[in-house]
């Protein structure tokens, strides 16, 4: 289930909150430590969905800073008033769970712990405090520092599963996304998801509609099949809208989701084991490899893996993005006889410039440091540009020229890498997909010269991985419209 909190801070922001989720809601949380003077009678009237309510005193992280008498009278107004559940804090006076035991089981009580950013903790320790109290749910939050730190919620979901028990947990903040996503696939009662941006009760909440209609969140199951992009950033990535599109309408128990993570190694031994796949991006294209069982030829030769999937219980990875790049490309110029200057030394520079060569191109590689230059010419057997060189560069210094960097991506979307000096009369390619349309391409269109959008190679990089990850028929089109239903026009 899907509860949204209701967060004011005004009774007027809190009613409209409540108007405006319920389609997205299986329950409200009313937080009344967060809305000002709030009034619980009005707040139920107004609600067709079950609710729960809580008080989060400061001590827990909330805001409520009055004595606990009070606390427990506004608790005890909200339940006479009608509200389903009540949410009591582990650590609060056990005399405040007495004063509800007389209303069940018309009113159920969640037991909650929230543990501060920076605590250490074993899940095992944490479960068995829930085993010494009454409760109808029991709810575990704490922050996650990295995208491996979901197995923790993942472990006390399971432990709770076996117990037989109802049960929440969640990875707070941005690199715990996936636990408010996958609750249901390690048996979870249910998860927290935001009324929308700016109403947010907790770091890292999902706008609610997102989670049900993105991620299909309440519809998974143990056995959904999981798959996802692993990188750092990971958050202006279009991959859950359209991955997760293509396994709906292929019928597939799937899901695609973000993990934000900046240590390899922990990802790969806690979490990779319950995933079916990855789309891999900037920085572990290359470094992903090592985790593997093994990779296929193109993979191994490009010395990168931007695709990675289970088989027969082992991840192999591939590469997708050689292909879809001179695809892309080619639709605006054959490759053949063309000299290529590729700016960047990472996995996408290694994969175009690979397949660029393998086609027949003149390549070249540049980049901000000129030995990864050289390893990367070496590797890949072509030449290299000094980075010098390149920023003085003059016209004409190639056909194509590949932005294979982040150079210009969301949020810094006024940088390009490229001089404007260099853009005329070339084709103009750009690995960055969001925004479609970057500071190099609109200096090139700008110069007379042809653009080709990240977002075409993204696209045949992604119909691809569709295939990879299950889909038999991926739909291109599908892609597209819906890529263009959330993409700001440019």
């Amino acid at each position: 289930m899907i509860i949204v909190p209701v967060v004011g801070p005004t009774m007027s922001k809190a009613l409209s909150q409540i108007r405006e989720s319920e389609r997205y809601a299986d329950i409200f949380e009313l937080r009344l430590d967060l809305i000002n003077e709030p009034d619980p009678a009005r707040l139920v009237r107004a609600s067709k969905r079950p609710l729960v309510a809580t008080c989060r005193p400061s001590w827990e992280g909330g805001k409520f800073t009055g004595s606990e008498s009070v606390r427990a009278q506004l608790l005890l107004e909200a339940a006479v008033s009608g509200v389903q559940y009540i949410d009591i804090e582990i650590e609060a006076d056990p005399a405040i769970r007495l004063l509800f035991n007389d209303l069940r089981p018309s009113l159920q009580v969640i037991i909650s712990h929230h543990k501060r950013a920076g605590s250490r903790f074993r899940v095992a320790s944490e479960y068995a405090r829930f085993a010494e109290v009454r409760a109808d749910v029991v709810k575990f939050a704490y922050h996650a520092d990295d995208a491996s730190d979901c197995r923790f919620a993942f472990e006390f979901l399971r432990l709770a599963r076996r117990d037989r028990r109802k049960a929440i947990a969640i990875a707070m903040g941005p690199f715990g996304e996936p636990s408010r996503v996958l609750y249901r696939i390690f048996g979870g009662w249910a998860t927290f998801a935001s009324a929308g941006a700016g109403a947010e009760s907790a770091p890292g909440q999902i706008p609610a509609a997102e989670l049900r209609e993105v991620f299909g969140a309440h519809l998974l199951n143990t056995r959904t099949r999981v798959f996802g992009l692993l990188g750092d950033p990971v958050a202006h990535s279009k991959g859950p809208l359209i991955h997760n599109a293509q396994f709906r309408k292929a019928g597939l128990n799937a899901v695609y989701c973000r993990f934000r993570t900046q240590n390899l190694r922990a990802f790969m031994r806690h979490i990779a084991p319950d995933l079916e796949g990855l789309s891999v991006t900037i920085p572990f294209k290359e470094t992903v490899i090592r985790y593997l069982a093994r990779t296929d030829r193109s993979a191994r030769e490009i010395g990168a893996s931007n695709t990675v999937f289970r088989r027969n219980g082992k991840l192999v990875g591939t590469n997708t993005d050689a292909p879809a790049a001179l695809e892309s490309i080619e639709r605006a110029i054959s490759a053949r006889g063309k000299r290529f200057l590729i700016v960047g030394a990472g996995g996408a520079a290694r994969a175009v410039a690979y397949e660029a060569r393998r086609r027949g191109a003149d390549v070249r590689v540049t980049n901000r440091t000129d030995a990864r230059s050289r390893i990367l010419a070496r590797r890949m057997k072509v030449s290299w540009l000094p980075w010098k060189e390149f920023k003085n560069g003059r016209r004409g210094i190639a056909d194509v020229i590949v932005n294979a960097t982040s150079v210009g991506m969301v949020p810094d979307v006024g940088r390009s890498v490229v001089p404007k000096r260099l853009v005329c009369g070339i084709v103009a390619v750009d690995a960055v997909y969001n925004p479609p349309v970057t500071r190099f391409l609109i200096d090139a269109r700008r110069s007379g010269s042809r653009v080709v959008s990240g977002m075409d190679w993204f696209l045949n990089q992604a119909v691809r991985q569709a295939k990879v990850f299950g889909v038999r028929r991926p739909d291109p089109l599908l892609m597209l419209r819906t890529l263009r239903r959330h993409t700001p026009a440019t």
